[in-house]
Parts: structure tokens; C-alpha cells; sequence
């Protein structure tokens, strides 16, 4: 017999509490439709703008090395998520008069970061930004918003740099003017006091020569600050990301390295002391000596950034700081060569300056003040020039922030999606419904069908014995609807084992009152209509009946045979039923469970099986008492008697788990007193043995 659950085992179910699904399924759309059709619609505005590459920002005045400090698209979409672009975003929209609820909020910006969304496509430079609001103004305004805030703050990160280096000019003009009209004017007294209009030739040259010098130094000391300032810039910015690499590019001193640095020392020097004799920018030995310059340097910064940027990886392989370090790696090189040449700058001039001692009083004084006021407005002119073309730069600066698509209005709102919350609801109604059927079934209080024998416990139910208002013992040789019910069983027992014949069959229920004994009665009463031998044993040891059912003195019954008082041919009785025999249970013991499971036990149901075709068990529910479970062990199989519309199924659970436990070899269930409407085709069943009896 199939013992499995089948798809219509469960449409039995669905169907049976329909009811119970229509009523979750409706209960659910309806509440689906109610939340969809009042929440408040939020609409969605999208933006996209594009990073691209930073363009070089230089002068006269600067290393040429000027640019975003970062290209990391993911860098930027962080400055989007800022509170300073939030606040700046805000201060826009106040600036608009756009009439926003949240803008009157303590903290709006906080609150515009939650109204909006960021979102990087893929393998590309472009940033998706969205706004969020409840209409579709709301949602434009703040997405159009940020997209101007992300500019402006962006477009104010890179001037600072060019702002830092136009303040440090702004400074030094002044103080370089007032040297050099202090110069002219010493030099104005000088020569009206000693009446000298110019000097020789030969110390002209040699004036000339200290000045090209002096251009050459304070140009160089110019640049080295420049540099220190721009450098200082991207310190903080290194300092701020947390990465305290400065001590390592600065103290870099493998061979190579200090080897490459002497060589670019070299270099400058002799490009310096080219230019000092005259030679212009364009001849070919200052256009070789360039190159060499220009091939050192990036030599020695390939070799500064593989030892540092390997540091860096050993750290945090993951981090976007590389482009930065490179940066502070280029400009330190660029000092440290500036610093080397100056140190060669200052030992040439103090040859001349020791030239320019040995001159007459009257030349050796006028000099020094033509040599200074020279220096001075060479460094006035450079200073002058470089602070006009950094204002052009910080004017002509644009962000590198290029918008795509400003948002545009939208008249189909993201939240709620109609659509999509019509059929989330028909889903989970029919998943709930469902569910509630099952579980309804589940927690049923009893057992009304064999299919829900079925579902619930995985048994085979062996038959249903109809409900009838007197349940009596069969007749010998009967046909009536009941009748025909028992001799189902009967089919049942004698093929659930086919190679191994079950001739000991204990009859149990799960709770009193079931109808076992009756039940295990008409049991016994078909098997010898086959002409079988068959003995009841009535091994309720607690409330034995089976001696009143039959009209049988219950005198001397099993507990004398367990007991050793008397033997088993000596209790056994014959009843009116042929072929059936009855061993009563006698006097009720104070330890029924150590008598069943005794090895007297043992050795009488071997004696029986030999003098019997089949012996039926009658012992107490399997729930309260162990007395079935000890027994079970020891026979062929169990039937458990269930009685539909009142046994509790979680009654029926333990009586099974009880059996189970000891390895009880259950053959089914006998579902009992069963309504006729629960019993298909027993009603038509009834009536063609009706109408043939009347026949």
C-alpha cells in the first residue's frame, strides 16, 4: 500500500478549507490595495554628470605640475555623499526660494541626504544623482541642487591650491618692491656723495655676472618655496586619508637613489652656469644638457615611487592614495635637486664676491649696491609677472565636473508601483491562503477522513468502520455495509505481508473510549469466517471488557498463566462465535507492564502462535500507559484505532511516537465510527446490500 502523500492529498486539503484560503487571499489583496492606493507617491529625478581628467594649471612661477590632487571616480562620489556638498546644495535651494518642508528642519542638510541617491555606472567616469521628493518639482529642485553644490565644491577644492600660491605672491611683492626702491635710493646717495657716474667696464661684467647670479638663486629660492607651499597642500591632504608615509619618501637613501640625485645636482649646476655665461635656452648644449636633466629626474622618480608605493601596498593594497604620493614624491625630488643646485650657486658666487673685494674702495662700495638693486628688480619683475599669470589661471579655472543630463521632470512616481504591489499582493494571498489551509489542518483538534490520516501521520489506513447509534459484535456470516467494512481490514492484514504472514496482531488506540476492543472483537469475528483459528487475548490489564463483551466469567486469564498459577490450555474459553476463542485477562495485576514484558511473555506467544492461525491483542491506549508499547515489540503488528471527529491528532502523534520508539511494526489505522458523509460511497454501498437482503 502507498504510503506516500500524493498532489491530491494536498488538493483534498485546499479544497476542504477553501473557505479559509478565500478568506486570507481576499483579507490580503484588500489590505495590499488599501496601503497601495494610500501611501503617499514619491517621485524620482535623475541627473548624470561625468568626471573628466584634470587640465594642467601652471606659470612662470610653478613646476608645471599643478592638477587634481585625486582621480578616483570613487573619491568623488564620496565628496557627494558630504555634508559639505549637502549644506551647499541646501544653501542653493534657499537661494531659489524653493518652498521644501525639510528646509525649515534644524538640520536640513541631514535631511537631504537621506532625499537623495548616488550611483556609479559601471566601467565608465559617470555618476548617477537622484533626487528623491514628494512631488515631482521636489524631486527635481534636489537633484538639480546637488548637482550644483558637487561643482561649486569641487571647482573650490582645485582653486585652493592656486589661491594658496596667488596669497604667498600677494605677500612677497610688496616686501621685494620696498627692497628695490631702497636699493635705488642707496645707490641715488652713493653716487652724489662720491661723485662717481658709473663703474668700469670690467667691473661691470663682473657686476653683471654676480647679478645673473643672484637671478638665478632667488628664482631658485622662489621656486623652492612655491613648491614647499604646493607641497604642504598635498601633506595635509596625505595627513587627512591617514597614511604617515612623508618620514618614508623623504628618508629614501637606497644606492641607486642617492647616486641619481648627485647626477641631477651635476646637471642643474652645469645648465646653471651655462646661463650665467650668457648662453641662451635654445643652444644645443643647453637643449642636451635639458634632456639629460629631464631624464635623471624622471629616472630617480620611477625608482623613489616603486620602494615607497610598495610600503604603501603593504599596507593598504586597496588604497587610491597612490596618485597623491606620487605627486609629494615629484615635488620633493624637485626641492631636494633646488636645494643641491643652490648649495653650488652660493660656493661660484663667493669665488666672484672674493673678486669683487679686491676692487678700489670707491668701486668695491657702488658695487654690492648695482649688484643688489639689479637682484631686486629681476625678483620684482618675476614676482609681478608670476602673480598676473596664477590670477589668470584662478580665473580661467573650470571644474572637471562635466554635467550630462540635468534632471527632468517625471510623471510616473517610484513609490508605490501599482503594478508591482497588485501582484506581490496576489502572491501573497495565494502563499498566505495556503498556508493558513495547511497549518488550519495542521492544528486541527481531530481526525475526519483517511485522508487526513494520510497527510498528517503517513500511515495507511486499513479501513473505515462506519458510525452506527448501538456498535455491536458482527454476526457470523453477515452482510451489511459494517460487515463489509471489517472484511476490508481483513484483505488489508492478509496483504500487508505477503511473504511473511502476520498471524499476531495487537489492537491499541491513542486515547479510552475509541472502540478498540469492539473493533479488535469483529476483527477476530471475519478472520474465522475464513475457518481460522483465532484467539483474542484480553491483555487490558487495567480495564479489561473483552470477558463482558463475549458473557464470559473472567476468573482465570493471562495474569495466572504469567504468574505460572495455571497453564494456558486450562483459561482459555470458547465463544458462540466458531472458531473463536477468548483469553480473558483475569485478576488485575499491580504491575501489568513487568508481566507483558516478561519472558513468561515470551514463551507463551510462541506456544499460542503454534495452536492459532491468528491471535489479536486487546491492550489500553498507547498514550497513557506503556503496556502497548512493551508488547509491540514482541508481535507481528499494530493497528491503531481512531476515532474520526474526536481524536485529537497530536494524541494520535505520541501514541505513534510511543511505538515508533520501540521499533513497533504499525500496520495502519482503523479509522472507527466514521459520519456516512465522510464515507464515500458507503451510502449506495448500504443500499444495494439493502435492497438485495429485502430481495
Amino acid at each position: 500500500m502507498d504510503k506516500g502523500i500524493s498532489f491530491q492529498d494536498y488538493l483534498y486539503i485546499i479544497f476542504a478549507k477553501k473557505w479559509i484560503v478565500l478568506s486570507i487571499f481576499l483579507v490580503t489583496l484588500i489590505a495590499t490595495i488599501i496601503y497601495t492606493f494610500s501611501t503617499p507617491k514619491i517621485y524620482k529625478a535623475t541627473a548624470t554628470v561625468m568626471i573628466e581628467p584634470g587640465n594642467i594649471v601652471s606659470s612662470s612661477f610653478s613646476t608645471g605640475r599643478f592638477s587634481y590632487p585625486i582621480v578616483n571616480i570613487q573619491n568623488y562620489c564620496e565628496i557627494l555623499n558630504s555634508k559639505a556638498v549637502a549644506k551647499r546644495a541646501v544653501d542653493k535651494l534657499k537661494e531659489d526660494d524653493f518652498n521644501l518642508s525639510f528646509l525649515n528642519q534644524p538640520e536640513p542638510a541631514e535631511t537631504l541626504l537621506l532625499m537623495r541617491s548616488i550611483k556609479l555606472v559601471m566601467d565608465s567616469d559617470v555618476i548617477e544623482i537622484n533626487g528623491i521628493g514628494r512631488s515631482t518639482g521636489e524631486a527635481v529642485a534636489i537633484a538639480n541642487a546637488m548637482v550644483d553644490a558637487f561643482m561649486e565644491e569641487q571647482l573650490v577644492f582645485i582653486r585652493k591650491g592656486i589661491v594658496e600660491q596667488s596669497d604667498f605672491l600677494k605677500i612677497q611683492i610688496p616686501k621685494v618692491q620696498f627692497d628695490l626702491e631702497e636699493s635705488e635710493r642707496e645707490i641715488k646717495d652713493f653716487k652724489e656723495r662720491t661723485k662717481i657716474i658709473s663703474l668700469r667696464d670690467e667691473v661691470k661684467v663682473l657686476v653683471e655676472v654676480l647679478a645673473n647670479f643672484d637671478e638665478l638663486y632667488n628664482s631658485s629660492l622662489a621656486t623652492k618655496k612655491s613648491i614647499q607651499s604646493r607641497l604642504a597642500f598635498l601633506e595635509n591632504q596625505l595627513t587627512e586619508q591617514k597614511l604617515d608615509f612623508i618620514s618614508e619618501i623623504t628618508e629614501v637613501s637606497i644606492p641607486c637613489v642617492i647616486e641619481l640625485r648627485k647626477q641631477l645636482t651635476f646637471l642643474k649646476t652645469d645648465y646653471s652656469l651655462y646661463m650665467v655665461q650668457g648662453l641662451s635656452e635654445n643652444d644645443p648644449k643647453l637643449l642636451d644638457l635639458n634632456e639629460s636633466i629631464e631624464k635623471t629626474k624622471s629616472k630617480l622618480i620611477e625608482e623613489t615611487k616603486k620602494i615607497v608605493n610598495e610600503q604603501i601596498s603593504y599596507v593598504d593594497p586597496l588604497s587610491s592614495s597612490h596618485d597623491l604620493v606620487d605627486k609629494i614624491l615629484e615635488l620633493k625630488i624637485e626641492v631636494s635637486a633646488i636645494k643641491s643646485e643652490n648649495e653650488v650657486f652660493l660656493e661660484i658666487k663667493k669665488k666672484y664676491e672674493d673678486k669683487l673685494y679686491s676692487l678700489p674702495l670707491s668701486e668695491f662700495k657702488l658695487a654690492p649696491l648695482e649688484r643688489e638693486r639689479r637682484g631686486n628688480a629681476i625678483a620684482y619683475e618675476l614676482l609681478v609677472k608670476s602673480y598676473k599669470e596664477m590670477q589668470v589661471s584662478k580665473a580661467g579655472t573650470v571644474s572637471n565636473v562635466r554635467i550630462i543630463d540635468r534632471a527632468g521632470t517625471s510623471k510616473v512616481p517610484i513609490k508605490p508601483n501599482k503594478k508591482l504591489n497588485l501582484m506581490l499582493g496576489v502572491i501573497f494571498g495565494a502563499i498566505l491562503g495556503l498556508g493558513g489551509a495547511f497549518i488550519a489542518d495542521y492544528v486541527g483538534a481531530s481526525v475526519k477522513t483517511s485522508k487526513d490520516v494520510k497527510i498528517h501521520f503517513n500511515l495507511p489506513v486499513f479501513g473505515s468502520i462506519p458510525k452506527v447509534s448501538n456498535p455491536n459484535l458482527l454476526e457470523h456470516s453477515g452482510n451489511s455495509h459494517i460487515s463489509e467494512a471489517y472484511k476490508e481490514i481483513r484483505t488489508n492484514i492478509g496483504f500487508s505481508n505477503p511473504d511473511c504472514p502476520i498471524k499476531t496482531i495487537l489492537v491499541t488506540s491513542s486515547v479510552p473510549r475509541e472502540g478498540k476492543s469492539t473493533v479488535a472483537s469483529n476483527i477476530g469475528i471475519v478472520l474465522t469466517q475464513l475457518g481460522k483459528e483465532v484467539l483474542l487475548v484480553d491483555v487490558d490489564l487495567r480495564r479489561p471488557v473483552l470477558a463482558k463483551v463475549f458473557g464470559i466469567e473472567n476468573k482465570k486469564g493471562i495474569t495466572d498463566i504469567l504468574t505460572k498459577k495455571a497453564n494456558w490450555t486450562s483459561v482459555i474459553n470458547s465463544t458462540k462465535i466458531e472458531n473463536l476463542n477468548l483469553l480473558t485477562s483475569g485478576k488485575i495485576p499491580p504491575n501489568p507492564s513487568e508481566l507483558l514484558g516478561s519472558q513468561q511473555m515470551d514463551v507463551l506467544i510462541k506456544e499460542l502462535k503454534k495452536n492459532f492461525d491468528y491471535i489479536i491483542f486487546d491492550v489500553p491506549p498507547a498514550v497513557n500507559v506503556t503496556d502497548a508499547a512493551v508488547l509491540s515489540s514482541k508481535l507481528d503488528g499494530v493497528l491503531i484505532v481512531v476515532e474520526a471527529n474526536k481524536t485529537n491528532k497530536l494524541a494520535i502523534s505520541r501514541a505513534k511516537e510511543n511505538l515508533e520508539r520501540v521499533n513497533a511494526k504499525i500496520l495502519g489505522v482503523i479509522l472507527n465510527k466514521v459520519p456516512a458523509g465522510y464515507t464515500p460511497g458507503y451510502n449506495s454501498y448500504y443500499r444495494y446490500y439493502t435492497s438485495e437482503k429485502e430481495a
